[in-house]
């Protein structure tokens, strides 16, 4: 069966794979090649997927949707992070959320200054009353 996973930014993983267990809103399912057609939207949670030489792996999905069709399993999701073990995943997890947690802030940071400067603008069309008189 092969499996493609695909973020915003572009095919993170595209493989031929023996089964693979994931999470949805309603449940946990493993597809197998013969698995019927399926639709479904994921939750944040870590995959487990077999490779053809036996292997378990895992790729920790963000919300997106997985579609079984025929012989193909396609995940869409918001961010992907792939791992050999566990270990491996939750450590490279921990830095990915982390720099995503530090871009939070400087967003927030920015959009904080943003408004500021709005206010000061509307005071100074204003003449200084921020209430427009009220």
């Amino acid at each position: 069966m092969r499996l493609i996973v695909c973020t915003p930014l572009g095919e993170v993983l595209n493989k031929e794979v023996q089964k693979i267990s994931l999470e949805f809103l309603n449940g946990c399912h493993t597809f197998l090649p013969k698995h019927i057609d399926f639709a479904s939207v994921l939750k944040p949670s870590i995959a487990a997927y077999t490779d053809e030489s036996g292997e378990q792996k895992y790729i920790a999905c963000h919300t997106g949707v997985a579609v079984k069709k025929g012989k193909s399993i396609t995940l869409s999701v918001q961010q992907a992070v792939l791992g050999d073990t566990l270990d491996e995943l939750k450590s490279t997890i921990l830095q990915e959320f982390k720099k995503a947690d530090e871009q939070r802030k400087e967003l927030n940071t920015a959009m904080a200054r943003l408004e500021i400067g709005m206010l000061r603008g509307f005071k100074n069309l204003k003449g200084g009353d921020l209430n427009g008189g009220i």
